[in-house]
């Protein structure tokens, strides 16, 4: 695999990023779409689920897997996704 250069890089998180945000934000929607749906899966309502434990795995997951391929790709790049700001000595 060839290195990327940081400009690749920056633009390969920010695509993730935005990735990232959309499943956030279906995560928050989706439940308050289906609250009154009735859906049910076996003896439990499926709203009640997601919008009490679903949506907070969520959002665990998304963050889980956005840090572990960010790493990912900066160890393959071998630099950082962000630039760092300089030194402030006074």
């Amino acid at each position: 695999m060839q290195p990327q250069s940081p400009a690749a890089l920056r633009r390969k998180v920010r695509r993730l990023t935005f990735v990232c945000l959309a499943l956030w934000l279906a995560v928050t929607l989706v439940p308050v779409a289906l609250a009154r749906s009735g859906w049910t899966w076996g003896p439990w309502p499926v709203d009640f689920w997601m919008a009490a434990q679903g949506g907070v795995l969520a959002y665990l997951l998304i963050v889980c897997v956005y840090a572990w391929l960010v790493n990912r790709w900066e160890r393959q790049a071998g630099c950082l996704s962000f630039e760092v700001p300089p030194a402030q000595d006074n």
